[in-house]
């Protein structure tokens, strides 16, 4: 597994498992690989670029990034990767507990672990998003109302 962060996170995606760490900053991920399966949770770049990162038969999926490059990688993306033997799309998840039930039963067996980089009170939301919002935390960010 490829991990592709800012420099500051590498040693904890290696942490996490990661065999191969990124820094997006020096290197594009997309002149990489190809790779089976792409989770991207801020899409910049162009169709053409994910496709290019993909293995035949391999998948990409953004979970944000800007209007406009979602809504290419809908249409274009999905046009494309139709023609190239590749997927691309947009993940969406569906709403409700039945849909998340799965994912609650593997984090009580201990299957999956939830990361806290800090616990913070509803006053600090304003240092809680610029600290995500810089790319900085390791781990979820949780506010606590008092």
């Amino acid at each position: 597994m490829t991990g592709v962060d800012n420099a500051n996170k590498l040693a904890f995606m290696r942490s996490l498992g990661a065999d191969e760490v990124v820094d997006y900053r020096s290197t594009d991920f997309t002149r990489l690989g190809p790779f089976d399966h792409v989770l991207d949770l801020v899409a910049h770049r162009s169709v053409f670029a994910y496709r290019r990162a993909l293995a035949r038969g391999g998948r990409y999926r953004c979970v944000g990034g800007s209007v406009p490059t979602l809504l290419r990688v809908v249409t274009i993306g999905g046009l494309l990767g139709r023609l190239t033997d590749r997927s691309l799309g947009v993940l969406a998840v569906k709403q409700g507990p039945a849909h998340f039930e799965p994912l609650t039963e593997r984090c009580v067996a201990g299957d999956v672990q939830i990361r806290i980089d800090r616990t913070l009170g509803l006053d600090d939301v304003p240092q809680a998003l610029a600290h995500v919002g810089e790319g900085h935390a390791l781990g979820k960010v949780v506010v606590e109302p008092a």
